[in-house]
């Protein structure tokens, strides 16, 4: 068993909830997509695989993954909300295209350097950070200046 299923079996059983079978193909989906998603866009998933999985399963079971800590939820300023998987993520930022919605993950060192240079100088602990950059994305900034 990994460790996420563990977390995962850990967590509903304190709670008094279900290991169920659906739950724990959710979350198996999760980690191999290794990329935001909609909940939507992972039924649509599981029904290519022929997954019978209800909408309103996934979206609580999405809800226990998000407080259990195995996902996170994010909007980017719009009305989806997105996940993600988080274990074995290493910290990254977000470009979000606002044009087609792309979301592009990028890591920069000089934000560890922010972060460092703030403890240092102000002795405080950052403990996390939301860092989102919107524009256009390569293929969508190419279209406009091609339909010019």
């Amino acid at each position: 068993m990994r460790e996420v299923d563990h977390v995962f079996s850990d967590y509903l059983k304190k709670r008094d909830l279900k290991n169920t079978p659906e739950r724990f193909t959710i979350l198996d989906e999760i980690i191999k997509m290794h990329k935001h998603f909609e909940a939507d866009s992972l039924l649509v998933h599981l029904k290519t695989k022929n997954k019978k999985i209800s909408r309103a399963t996934i979206y609580r079971t999405l809800e226990l993954l998000v407080d259990c800590g195995l996902v996170k939820k994010m909007t980017f300023d719009t009305a989806h909300a997105y996940y993600e998987p988080v274990s074995g993520l290493t910290t990254h930022d977000h470009f979000i295209c606002e044009q087609c919605g792309k979301i592009i993950e990028f890591y920069d060192e000089s934000i560890t350097q922010i972060h460092q240079n703030l403890q240092s100088h102000f002795g405080v602990d950052v403990l996390h950070y939301t860092y989102h950059l919107y524009g256009r994305c390569a293929e969508c900034k190419g279209n406009k200046e091609s339909s010019k």
